[in-house]
């Protein structure tokens, strides 16, 4: 029996002090770099890679442990692990991005050590320190992480989690909400009467046995709605544009991770009474 091999995808965007079980072969581990010149040009193959390395390297808090059984087995599992990145970005709603890569965890490397870019467009850069998954979060992955990713073969899931991981990749309100609210109405598969029918979906769907947050919710959504449209539109956009944009990132966060705990899209035939 051929022995385990392991890859290292190096995350920016989340942090964790404890390893998390997201599958069988695949677990989220804390990270620690020591960054200095020397390794920066030991590890870069070009005057490229440097520059990126050099960026990112020193802001990577996690990592991903990819299991394969051989190397052909690892190939395929790490180059489908960095979705693994994408659903944990939109389950923590974080920019959580993963632009390197290695055959050893982030703390072993050295100048001798090869990195490889999986990612040349520079997202994921750190603008606030990273958070701590509170144990809060950390409970819920290992609970739930593999009903969402069991969920990603679902063309309308797997677009919902990657609008909610990269809407903040466009730098105006405009084409976020454009891209978060693509995510939220597609997980409902609406075509007509769509401003009522998400709003209700919607409350329906994250509020089952409530009647008076059933009613808030669906105002709420009924509101942010209002701020897509203008956006979508070409109308005249408030002064809490930003906020609608939060808000709305909230909403799909919720539906996605509802979605996951129930291990199912809305059944909007369910939902009605």
């Amino acid at each position: 029996m051929s022995e385990a091999c392991f890859s290292y995808l190096y995350l920016n965007g989340v942090a964790t002090d404890r390893e998390i079980r997201l599958s069988d072969h695949i677990q989220l581990i804390p990270a620690q770099t020591d960054c200095h010149a020397d390794l920066f040009l030991g590890v870069g193959k070009t005057d490229v890679d440097i520059s990126i390395i050099s960026l990112f390297l020193p802001h990577v808090k996690s990592q991903l442990r990819v299991k394969g059984s051989d190397a052909s087995d690892l190939a395929i599992k790490s180059w489908n692990a960095l979705w693994d990145g994408v659903l944990l970005g939109a389950l923590v709603n974080g920019e959580v991005v993963c632009n390197l890569h290695s055959d050893l965890p982030a703390e072993n490397i050295t100048k001798n050590s090869e990195i490889t870019v999986t990612n040349y467009q520079l997202r994921g850069f750190p603008k606030i320190p990273t958070p701590i998954l509170s144990e809060i979060e950390i409970k819920w992955i290992e609970s739930h992480y593999e009903g969402a990713w069991a969920l990603l073969s679902d063309d309308a899931y797997r677009n919902a989690v990657h609008c909610l991981a990269s809407y903040r990749w466009h730098s105006i309100p405009r084409a976020q909400l454009a891209v978060i609210w693509s995510g939220i109405e597609g997980l409902f598969g609406i075509d007509s009467e769509i401003v009522f029918r998400v709003s209700l979906y919607a409350a329906l769907f994250l509020e089952p046995t409530s009647k008076e947050r059933q009613r808030e919710l669906f105002s709420k959504v009924k509101d942010l709605y209002k701020s897509r449209s203008r956006a979508v539109h070409g109308g005249k956009m408030k002064d809490n544009a930003r906020e609608a944009v939060q808000e709305s990132a909230e909403i799909l966060g919720r539906l996605i991770k509802r979605c996951a705990e129930l291990r199912s899209l809305p059944d909007t035939g369910d939902l009605l009474p």
